[in-house]
């Protein structure tokens, strides 16, 4: 057993990491508050970052804020992640194929965890990853041996892991489905190395893709963007909070955090039809100021004049809630 190396007591250092680490940031505040653009910025940032992560100087630096009442730090460069999510992951037309291999089937089963000198790859919506760092999970006797080797995608979102299920062909998922097959091939082209493309429904022979591939595109981009509507529309107008008792009917009814939309308005419950439909939800609708839905436009009666909205029965137009018959 490798004999423990000493370390020199805590204390012989820490007040200096300290002082450092106090420095850093009052110079990053300055460039960041006098918007000075020098090089030594980002060197500055990088430092402050890598002293702030010792755990010592962490909780010394956080109670010194608190102390003289300053918020807890943030390092620049972890805003920076928290501002830039993953952006969802296209098939992409303009995907970059330089270095990546094609395989056909037959080929891409050599690599399906039976053979110790072979990697572990798969495949989803024709991408081949390389998931050997996951052999334990894919090779023979791992809980997802039956997506190695092959393209399985359609069992991604169905679960149907019997030899007919265990296909690339996606005709008749539901928008939601392909998104996420998305999500998926997201997570693997982040965890895991794309090492190519399989010759079959969504790339052809020399790695571009085919008709049936850039139909599934085109679907992946309508489906994010009905996504982003639902999303807005979501946030203009918030589910309200809603309850119901067989023999005294129900109620629907807004607070400011109804829906899970937390905001500064809490709203009147009106009905939101769907555009050309007859079906319809509850709606938490801004009663004032101007319009969320149509933020170009001005006025003072938030939503309420929206053409897909219906007020309640019998339920006060003013009032956070209103009651449901039972029948």
């Amino acid at each position: 057993m490798p004999r423990s190396l000493p370390f020199p007591h805590p204390n012989l250092y820490t007040k200096g990491l300290v002082l450092i680490s106090v420095n850093l940031i009052v110079i990053s505040f300055l460039f960041s508050a006098y918007d000075v653009k020098l090089p030594v910025n980002e060197t500055v940032e990088w430092a402050i970052y890598r002293v702030y992560k010792i755990s010592y100087v962490k909780r010394t630096v956080d109670t010194f804020r608190s102390l003289v009442g300053l918020s807890k730090y943030i390092p620049r460069q972890e805003l920076r992640n928290q501002q830039k999510p993953d952006k969802p992951l296209k098939l992409g037309v303009k995907l970059n194929t330089k270095g990546k291999s094609v395989y056909t089937p037959d080929q891409l089963a050599l690599f399906d965890g039976s053979r110790e000198s072979q990697p572990v790859y798969l495949a989803i919506l024709g991408r081949v990853y390389d998931v050997e760092k996951g052999r334990k999970h894919y090779s023979a006797g791992g809980g997802y041996h039956f997506f190695a080797g092959k393209d399985a995608t359609r069992a991604f979102v169905t679960g149907d892991f019997t030899p007919n299920g265990l296909t690339d062909d996606v005709k008749g998922l539901t928008d939601q489905e392909l998104l996420s097959l998305l999500d998926w091939v997201n997570f693997y082209n982040k965890e895991y190395k794309l090492v190519g493309f399989v010759q079959g429904l969504f790339y052809d022979g020399n790695g571009k893709l085919t008709a049936y591939g850039k139909d599934v595109n085109e679907r992946l981009e309508n489906a994010l963007e009905y996504k982003k509507k639902q999303v807005k529309e979501t946030e203009a107008f918030p589910p309200c909070n809603s309850e119901w008792h067989k023999d005294t009917g129900g109620r629907v009814w807004c607070t400011n955090k109804s829906g899970g939309v937390k905001r500064e308005w809490v709203g009147v419950p009106r009905k939101l039809f769907a555009a050309g439909s007859k079906s319809h939800r509850c709606a938490c609708v801004k009663n004032f100021g101007n319009p969320l839905a149509t933020p170009n436009e001005q006025g003072t009666r938030g939503d309420l004049d929206n053409p897909n909205l219906k007020e309640y029965e019998n339920c006060s137009p003013v009032s956070n809630s209103c009651k449901l018959p039972a029948d």
